[in-house]
């Protein structure tokens, strides 16, 4: 094996554990999952892995992103199943707003239209996670946060040999796990944001 091939299976097999641990999270109801957010990350990694896979081939550094596409889908309908998810009104405009890049995007097929607006979109639907973790930091403090953090960072690490697609989502998936870590570990509560 080379190195690369060795941190893209640290780097996967932490991404897993990242997801099993929010599951079971989930599970003992420790977190409660914006149900919009997880659906529509599931979809959009799901049809960004897809375009990247269809424009290069398999590359190792795909191996986190169809880990974490599997593992969204997951936390949403489970957290559907045991009715442990969290549902805001507000929520559904970061929906529609994710479903316009989305369309968008297919629309086009462009890989490097298709990336930019799924990250895009990606984060539009992060947005209600990142408010709910910013004014509870407990619902969603998971060490999964920590896992997934590790993950990207190693993924980074071998990405700079693909091109900037790769680098592009993996530099994305990065911050955004470092952003929630943040916000669920180390950051004080603050005043409620609407």
């Amino acid at each position: 094996m080379t190195i690369n091939q060795i941190v893209t299976l640290i780097a996967g097999i932490l991404i897993g554990i990242a997801q099993l641990t929010y599951i079971i999270a989930v599970f003992r109801r420790n977190v409660t999952p914006s149900v919009l957010s997880w659906s529509g990350w599931a979809l959009l990694m799901g049809a960004g892995f897809v375009s990247l896979y269809l424009e290069k081939g398999w590359q190792n550094s795909l191996t986190g992103l169809l880990i974490s596409v599997i593992g969204c889908a997951s936390i949403a309908l489970i957290g559907l199943i045991l009715k442990n998810y969290s549902l805001v009104k507000s929520d559904w405009k970061f929906l529609i707003a994710g479903t316009v890049c989305m369309v968008f995007y297919l629309a086009t097929e462009n890989v490097v239209a298709t990336t930019l607006f799924a990250i895009t979109a990606d984060f539009i639907l992060a947005i209600p996670t990142f408010k709910k973790a910013w004014n509870d930091p407990e619902s969603e403090k998971t060490n999964s946060w920590i896992f997934g953090f590790t993950s990207w960072s190693l993924t980074l690490l071998i990405s700079f040999n693909h091109d900037w697609l790769h680098v592009a989502w993996t530099l994305y998936l990065f911050a955004f796990n470092a952003t929630m870590l943040w916000l669920s570990f180390f950051r004080k509560p603050q005043p409620r944001v609407s």
